[in-house]
């Protein structure tokens, strides 16, 4: 890359408005997951203050993420704006209340007559791998100064910033999923073999970190899943 280019990022008011929304709705929708709405009426205040580590630990792996392809796009010379999905933050709310998350409430929209198939893939690789230093970093703290709650709703401590890390690593490997709309369809239709190494990476360090086999039985399912739903495999 030349990085002598002059890059222009900038986040517009509107735009903002929408992020902040967004972070605070996929932090709440995450909540409702992980506690349940029988939390909200039985231990509001602790609801409430899980809520704020979602917002620290959730809703910044997903604001980073954005802003990632957002400066990669830019740098590509496209004009790059986050935009809220409603759709999918009613669809998110929806899988919330059943105990699982589709988490998609909006996304950056990319506009550029001139974006290449290899550069299209880096701006859209580049969220993911930003998730993943997440997790390093959450990781780091967990090691040199751990933080840890009790919930009610869970009946043992919560250690932050290993459930931070955790849920960085899903949302990269949900996120590198090779179905459309996802980052992982534009970067397995870019370069195979970069998209098949991030997965074995993000696999071996989700499965150090969980200390299970599950998240990679669990993916593979997704896989699946995303094979029937998606062309990416065969364009």
């Amino acid at each position: 890359m030349d990085f002598d280019k002059h890059i222009h990022f900038y986040v517009e008011e509107e735009e903002a408005k929408q992020i902040l929304i967004c972070v605070i709705a996929i932090s709440l929708a995450f909540t409702i997951v992980y506690a349940g709405l029988n939390a909200a009426v039985k231990h509001p205040k602790s609801f409430l203050f899980f809520t704020a580590l979602s917002v620290v630990t959730v809703g910044s792996g997903f604001i980073l993420h954005e802003m990632a392809h957002k400066l990669v796009a830019i740098y590509y010379g496209a004009y790059a704006r986050f935009q809220m999905w409603v759709q999918g933050l009613m669809i998110m709310f929806i899988t919330s209340f059943f105990g699982f998350l589709f988490a998609a409430p909006g996304a950056v929209y990319i506009y550029s007559p001139r974006i290449t198939k290899k550069e299209n893939g880096l701006i859209s690789i580049v969220g993911p791998i930003v998730n993943i230093v997440i997790a390093l970093v959450f990781l780091g703290l967990e090691n040199i100064r751990p933080v840890k709650f009790f919930f009610p709703f869970f009946g043992e401590p919560l250690h932050v910033w290993d459930f931070g890390a955790k849920i960085n690593i899903v949302l990269a490997l949900f996120n590198m999923l090779p179905m459309f709309p996802l980052d992982g369809s534009k970067v397995f239709v870019w370069n195979k073999i970069i998209w098949f190494g991030f997965i074995v990476l993000s696999l071996g360090f989700g499965y150090f970190v969980f200390q299970s086999i599950d998240i990679v039985v669990m993916w593979g399912i997704l896989l699946l899943v995303s094979l029937i739903m998606s062309r990416a495999f065969i364009r």
